[in-house]
């Protein structure tokens, strides 16, 4: 029997984030046949990397013989699904209360810039 593993989006779902949970979702589903809730109750944007980043998570799941499917689905997110089709493709549950592994795709930051008034360092000749 396969188990669960429900992962928390994060507020934006964007190129950056859709990223990274492909990275982590590899590293989390080890097993033959996972169930993969992604949880979208936060979700309150999310663009067309976000998009295509829920299908390249369907599909690193559907290798392994699982099935991916979306809890809290908001209104406006659920019309973006219909308006791609993607709502054709994975299933949707109004709320998942299971007692299963979780794990929470916290939104990357951009690196630190580096100010452009300080001085450049040039390597000394010996």
């Amino acid at each position: 029997m396969s188990s669960a593993v429900v992962v928390k989006m994060p507020e934006a779902l964007d190129a950056r984030n859709a990223r990274k949970l492909g990275r982590e979702l590899k590293s989390k589903i080890a097993q033959d046949a996972p169930l993969v809730v992604l949880d979208l109750s936060r979700v309150k944007d999310i663009d067309l990397s976000g998009i295509e980043g829920l299908l390249t998570c369907m599909e690193e799941v559907a290798r392994q013989d699982g099935s991916l499917q979306l809890s809290g689905v908001s209104p406006e997110i659920a019309t973006l699904l219909e308006l791609t089709r993607v709502n054709q493709l994975m299933q949707k549950f109004p709320g998942f209360s299971i007692e299963a592994p979780q794990f929470e795709v916290a939104p990357e930051t951009a690196p630190e810039e580096v100010p452009t008034d300080a001085p450049a360092q040039l390597p000394v000749a010996a």
